[in-house]
């Protein structure tokens, strides 16, 4: 009944005034109810019990088909419609970009699921406006220029710094998991977090390799963010080390730690699968392609990376990251 309502009013949206109709369109998306809370009660049955085998992580993408239809209206809703409907949302995106990093946010699902769908209506605007441009997809050099989207660095910023909090989130949202669901331990299960990443990725990757510009800001962000985060785990393992040895002496054999995902290894997992995409056109390609310096930033920010963890557990994943940098060589 929802659909068919919001298809009723997408067909008399000539009949009303633009703001309007953009504001039933906003609040019918349901991102006031993308509440952890409440999308874990859809989740039990009537007897108590979790009535779904799948990872309490799945729920980020519990919206993504009234987003999806969000997006489709949105974007014919006129002609031209990022430039006219997209500064009339902005101020509603800007404020679901922002949830991820508030200080008082505590609902990570929340703050996960309005961020995607803010991210997910820009690469919407961008690929109609790329399909409008009929600019060649899959050609290396196929960035849209600098007025793309009629953005500015300041909504670029917010852009990339929500996307790598997404990451972030998305560590403290697996290291929950054990605790959520009926005992399920996404920390052991590599390949669904695999599958999280590339359905997260989606349409962040489509707006780093279309928006000009963000893939640099992207590299350059997530490089500071991996070597701060491993600097200061570093110090903070050396100082626990010392507290640990003296408070217990040993650890107790049969009693579980409290095991958290490493923040930095979701960085690099998705820094990874990102260059490795070739959806909708490649990365390798547009590093190959691109005359500004590119690959030199490229190699240089996965070397920074590569020895901020030299030697410790996810040396092998600089490995990784390192060879497909290499890839990305004329």
């Amino acid at each position: 009944m929802a659909n068919y309502c919001m298809e009723v009013m997408h067909s008399l949206r000539k009949t009303m005034p633009m703001p309007r109709y953009l504001t039933f369109l906003m609040d019918s998306c349901g991102m006031r109810y993308a509440s952890g809370t409440l999308l874990q009660q859809k989740r039990i049955n009537q007897d108590g019990d979790v009535a779904t085998t799948d990872p309490f992580s799945e729920t980020v993408f519990f919206f993504d088909r009234s987003v999806g239809q969000l997006c489709r209206f949105l974007t014919t809703s006129c002609d031209g419609a990022s430039k006219k409907v997209l500064p009339m949302i902005r101020p509603i995106l800007q404020n679901w970009l922002s949830a991820t990093s508030s200080a008082s946010g505590n609902d990570v699902i929340q703050q996960l699921v309005q961020s995607r769908a803010a991210i997910s209506i820009l690469a919407a605007f961008a690929w109609d406006e790329i399909l409008s441009s009929h600019l060649p997809i899959q050609s290396s050099t196929g960035f849209v220029g600098p007025k793309f989207l009629d953005l500015d660095e300041t909504l670029d910023s917010l852009v990339v710094n929500c996307i790598i909090d997404q990451f972030e989130l998305t560590a403290r949202l697996w290291s929950m998991e054990g605790g959520v669901g009926g005992g399920y331990d996404i920390m052991d299960d590599l390949e669904v977090q695999q599958q999280y990443l590339a359905r997260l990725l989606g349409p962040i990757t489509l707006l780093l390799r279309y928006r000009h510009g963000m893939f640099d800001r992207f590299l350059e962000e997530i490089c500071r963010r991996v070597v701060v985060q491993r600097s200061q785990e570093s110090k903070g393992g050396q100082q626990e080390e010392c507290h640990s040895e003296g408070a217990n002496g040993a650890t107790q054999e049969g009693v579980p730690s409290n095991r958290k995902i490493d923040v930095v290894e979701v960085h690099m997992k998705a820094l990874l699968l990102v260059l490795k995409s070739k959806e909708p056109a490649s990365f390798v390609d547009l590093v190959r392609g691109s005359d500004n310096g590119l690959e030199a930033r490229l190699l240089s920010t996965v070397e920074n990376i590569q020895k901020s963890v030299a030697g410790g557990h996810l040396g092998h994943l600089g490995s990784k990251l390192m060879h497909q940098a290499n890839l990305c060589k004329r």
